[in-house]
């Protein structure tokens, strides 16, 4: 069964209680809450901005076309795990992608869009959905930075090149992809060589959902994976780009290390999730191996 169906039922909503006494007029409490829920639409809009990630520490913004907002739900949103680092999002009410294509079975019908974050073959491997799918190269064949911001149906896609060298010669070393549906923000950071500086993160926003890559050796190693989770700090964090289970195991303990213990092992390759019913942050979910034909 799926752990964020049925009995485990998680929320995110807090309630806020606010100590109004006899001094504060009717009035002044309107407007405050006038102002408060100013202030939470606005981070919500906020929320998923596309951007270049520059390995020095800066972000620069790339304005988004057709001022899209959030597509604010709170109907599930599937995410499946085909294999290495990739995975099917699907949206409610309309709207999929496929990312980083690695070897599997050719999805039917296919994807409406494909995203890659790098040219490696097991992320890129793009060829059955070539006139079928919108697919989106987070970096030319120049290895200059593609920005991206596209929509599909219910489901947005955002890019954040990871980028070396300088405004003039930038080439990118890996794209991190965002995913905006149902209300929830997806993190598929690809080949991620290098973590994002806390103003990075900002530029991020609220990541629900991080797919990280943890084989610890092309990507960062452990100990730098664990600090970003933390500073993320997503509900929910799985791991990508590996084989064995002796890396999760290893990618578990540098993740207690820095205090993140809760962990969930679904039998199943594909979560159902919703805000409603989003773990706690943070929660390692350890989603079963896929096998390579």
């Amino acid at each position: 069964m799926n752990p964020f169906c049925g009995k485990h039922r998680f929320s995110t909503r807090r309630e806020t209680r606010f100590p109004v006494g006899r001094i504060i007029s009717a009035g002044l409490f309107v407007f405050l809450s006038v102002i408060i829920s100013s202030n939470l639409a606005g981070a919500a809009e906020g929320i998923c901005k596309p951007g270049i990630v520059m390995r020095d520490g800066r972000f620069i913004p790339v304005s988004m076309r057709g001022g899209w907002q959030s597509v604010r739900q709170t109907r599930e949103v599937r995410l499946k795990f085909l294999g290495h680092s990739s995975f099917l999002i699907e949206a409610p009410g309309g709207g999929r992608a496929v990312m980083d294509p690695y070897v599997i079975p050719v999805l039917d019908p296919p994807p409406d869009a494909v995203t890659v974050s790098n040219f490696h073959e097991t992320h890129s491997m793009t060829g059955p959905y070539v006139g079928k799918s919108e697919i989106f190269f987070g970096v030319t064949q120049e290895g200059k930075p593609n920005a991206i911001d596209e929509k599909f149906g219910n489901l947005r896609i955002a890019s954040f090149p990871q980028v070396d060298g300088d405004e003039n010669h930038p080439f990118v070393l890996n794209t991190i992809h965002v995913f905006q549906a149902g209300g929830l923000c997806v993190a598929h950071f690809g080949n991620a060589r290098f973590g994002p500086s806390p103003g990075q993160i900002r530029a991020l926003g609220k990541i629900h959902v991080l797919l990280l890559p943890i084989d610890g050796s092309f990507t960062v190693p452990h100990d730098v994976a664990a600090k970003i989770v933390k500073r993320i700090g997503p509900n929910i964090v799985i791991p990508m780009h590996y084989f064995g289970p002796e890396l999760t195991g290893e990618f578990e303990r540098a993740l207690k290390a820095e205090g993140i213990t809760r962990v969930i092992r679904p039998k199943e390759t594909e979560l159902v999730l919703t805000r409603k019913r989003l773990p706690p942050p943070t929660t390692y979910v350890v989603l079963p191996d896929v096998s390579v034909p």
